[in-house]
């Protein structure tokens, strides 16, 4: 199958515009601290009344997205920024996410959720408020108790959920902080106001839990875990106080229900307690999570939440959002363009998530538990995460990110490796490749230090020889991959293992150790030995070393979540080599051309899929083919025709943040173009102006005239024609200065000097085209892409 290497522009413009403060103190008392404090550079704007949890709670256009990735699959319940409880409602039809905003039925409020993951996930300790006896047992009927609600009733904000159960008459208000979640319950005028406790339910299954009734607290632990098909578990313990004792409590197990019982454990076990609200129809509950022990979900309740003021909670919750989200201060724009903006960013925030406890004991990656002065932060969507979001919260969240890159360092001296794809202390091997090096690698590039720099690349190399985390390794076909230089049958597989060496190499180089250095950017080179001449594709080979034909760029055969049309772009530290490779420039920009004819194509087109997390850089791929109005058509039209407000607003699944911190980068006008590095490639600002305020020196982007198309970039007051600029120009704060323009400059960004750098040591450069070209069109006569050569990650 050859493209239609017919030109037609992807059209499309998105123009964003964007826009006191609480108590450090009350912050702080309420447990939702955790954040660096931001520096008191500008004055704090209300950015939450910006965000939308709705957004990304239902499906999107996505034509055959990969499996349960056809919306965000977010959550709209309460969490703070990494909060380590997340107090949610569950509908019916929600897998993977727990919430679907289409459904109009609620079965209960969990305390667990993930922000956009693609296997069914959490919902651990469900509660329902009820009224009325307690029949029919829940350990047998959960869902029998499920209650309708009405839409105008529901509402939702940073930090704050609020419903009502239509069945029940009982008004539901939720909020949390850092370890703990509150619920202010409003029932009818009845005797019987209840709330069942399930220590079994969860998304993946029913598990054993414990429980125990004492006055006016709960306490007991649930069996967690089991994501994406894993038999790993973990346990949660927790507290749940009220405001008052109950008139009323018992137990069930099964289908029997005790009456009067203070305790159960075991299967389908759980627990009720019922309070007289004939005249006091309030009720409120705190929720304490801790992942080692029943006392430290005292402590945290104690700590963060000491008493009964919900609405200081809320305050405190919302003031918690409203403060990172300052961190990046736009100005200008509609409302819907600050919604999509913001709600974008507040995805970025909402993981990984803090689980180490107020004392700082945590449970690590080998089940002992350990204790750590810093937070400790677990559940690393691997994959998804390193494209887009890691060096995105390296840039504006480097505190929070010095201390993931040193939890993901524990996670590897506890258990073996970094993380992959973890789950709280349970490494799950959820997709492939290695990730977790180009994760904090590109932290690193981005100006990350305050962590054990030696460990890390310890770990890193440890993983590159067949190391194994938890009794698994996580390149699991490394022996093949050195041995033949590929991965027979899996080409993109193959690409990630060359992905995490080329970051691996990139880390060793910064840190002076020339010999990792050169040994994992020979085995980064190795690329080529995916990329088939014949066809213009990465391409199947088998074993032997021949290619597997045909090819249908379009099949998703060997391709892990992808085809050979999507994959073949995925080469983002060498792409000069990869564009002389197809026969030049002008073949490229014709193949990307034809490429975004679609954005959000699926699994089984040969077009853009921006609904995964393979393809987010291609956008800037245009630039390495020195024709940035192209990476500026393609990155509007994505940004226009894939996100939008509403509830199906999320081209994908979040994956924990990366599908919205792709919409942040886009809005900002450049990108992080090559994973592992500290390259930072142009699209074109959707604001006029962008304040990103930083403890190192804040970074101010603007951009004069109108249109699309970037006509002049300064940095620090140096005018440059460079489609590019690294982080180090930026890492003491300084200005970006655009000036735009409603027509593509024929002389900014198009000389064979000015497109970003690709890293070519470990192989012989690949030479431009002197006349045909290889795979679908052909090159022209000195069409080839100039290389601009690494100077290093610094």
């Amino acid at each position: 199958m050859r493209p239609d290497l017919s030109r037609s522009r992807p059209g499309g413009l998105f123009r964003s515009r964007a826009v006191g403060a609480f108590s450090a103190l009350l912050l702080a008392a309420l447990g939702v601290g955790g954040l660096a404090s931001a520096p008191a550079h500008a004055a704090t704007s209300d950015l939450t009344q910006y965000v939308d949890p709705f957004v990304g709670t239902d499906d999107s256009n996505a034509p055959n997205p990969v499996p349960g990735g056809a919306g965000g699959s977010t959550y709209p319940g309460a969490v703070v920024p990494f909060g380590g409880v997340q107090f949610s409602p569950d509908t019916p039809t929600a897998s993977p996410s727990g919430y679907r905003y289409s459904d109009t039925s609620i079965e209960d409020f969990s305390l667990t959720h993930f922000d956009g993951a693609g296997c069914p996930n959490n919902e651990d300790l469900p509660l329902m408020p009820i009224t009325g006896s307690v029949s029919t047992s829940p350990g047998s009927s959960w869902t029998s108790y499920a209650s309708a609600y009405t839409k105008s009733n529901e509402s939702a904000s940073p930090g704050s959920y609020k419903n009502r159960l239509d069945k029940y008459g009982t008004d539901v208000e939720l909020t949390a902080t850092t370890r703990t979640g509150m619920a202010r319950l409003t029932y009818p005028a009845t005797s019987s106001a209840g709330l069942l406790i399930n220590t079994s339910r969860s998304a993946t299954g029913n598990r054993s839990g414990s429980v125990r009734i004492s006055g006016s607290e709960v306490t007991g632990s649930v069996t967690a875990g089991g994501f994406c098909g894993s038999s790993k578990t973990y346990q949660i313990y927790f507290d749940i106080r009220f405001d008052r004792a109950p008139s009323g409590f018992g137990t069930w197990s099964g289908g029997s229900v005790s009456a009067g019982s203070t305790g159960a454990s075991g299967t389908n076990t759980g627990a009720y307690v019922t309070f007289d609200a004939s005249s006091a129809r309030t009720v409120q509950a705190k929720i304490g999570l801790s992942y080692v022990s029943v006392a430290n979900a005292q402590a945290n309740v104690a700590a963060e939440n000491n008493g009964w003021d919900f609405d200081a909670v809320r305050t405190a919750a919302a003031a918690s959002w409203n403060q990172i989200l300052n961190r990046v201060q736009v100005t200008g724009g509609a409302a819907a363009d600050l919604k999509k903006f913001y709600t974008a960013l507040y995805h970025v925030f909402q993981s990984p998530n803090i689980s180490s406890d107020v004392n700082g004991d945590y449970r690590g990656f080998d089940n002992a538990v350990h204790n750590s002065t810093r937070p400790v932060y677990q559940n690393y969507s691997g994959w998804d995460i390193y494209r887009s979001w890691a060096a995105l919260i390296a840039l504006v969240a480097p505190a929070e990110a010095a201390d993931i890159a040193n939890s993901m360092v524990l996670d590897g001296q506890q258990g073996g490796l970094l993380p992959k794809w973890s789950q709280q202390t349970n490494e799950d091997f959820v997709m492939t490749g290695d990730p977790g090096p180009i994760i904090v690698a590109s932290m690193y590039a981005f100006g990350v230090r305050n962590f054990d720099t030696a460990a890390a690349l310890s770990l890193m190399e440890k993983a590159s020889n067949g190391g194994t985390a938890q009794g698994s390794a996580i390149r699991g076909n490394q022996g093949t991959y050195t041995s033949l230089h590929y991965l027979p049958g899996a080409p993109s597989d193959s690409l990630e293992y060359s992905a995490s060496d080329f970051a691996v190499a990139q880390f060793a180089k910064a840190l002076g150790n020339t010999s990792s250095y050169s040994t994992h950017m020979t085995r980064a080179q190795w690329w080529r030995n995916t990329y088939g001449a014949d066809s213009g594709y990465i391409q199947p080979r088998n074993s032997d070393g021949s290619w597997v034909w045909p090819i249908d760029p379009a099949s998703q055969s060997n391709f892990t979540e992808g085809n050979a049309a999507q994959y073949t772009w995925m080469v983002p530290y060498d792409f000069a080599d990869l564009i002389n490779e197809m026969g030049g420039r002008r073949t490229a920009v014709q193949r990307l051309d034809h490429h975004f004819t679609q954005v959000n194509a699926g699994q089984t087109l040969p077009y853009y899929y921006i609904g995964n997390e393979p393809e987010h850089g291609v956008p800037w791929a245009y630039d390495f083919a020195r024709d940035p109005a192209g990476a500026s058509d393609a990155v509007r039209k994505v940004m226009s025709e894939s996100y939008t407000a509403g509830a199906g607003g999320l081209p994908g699944n979040d994956d924990l943040g990366a599908t919205s911190a792709w919409y942040v980068w886009a809005a900002l006008g450049m990108y992080p173009a090559t994973p592992g590095a500290d390259t930072l490639a142009v699209n074109g600002p959707s604001f006029p102006s962008v304040l990103i305020q930083r403890p190192g020196g804040d970074i101010t982007v603007n951009s004069s005239g109108s249109g699309s198309y970037v006509q002049g970039m300064s940095v620090n007051g140096t005018a440059t024609s460079h489609s590019y600029l690294r982080y180090p120009d930026i890492a003491a704060g300084g200005t970006v200065n655009f000036t735009m323009g409603g027509t593509p400059s024929a002389t900014w960004g198009t000389g064979a000097g000015d497109v970003p750098p690709s890293f070519t040591d470990g192989a012989s450069t690949v030479p431009g085209p002197a006349g045909a070209g290889h795979g679908p069109g052909a090159g022209q006569a000195g069409d080839g892409v100039g290389v601009v050569r690494d100077r290093g990650v610094r």
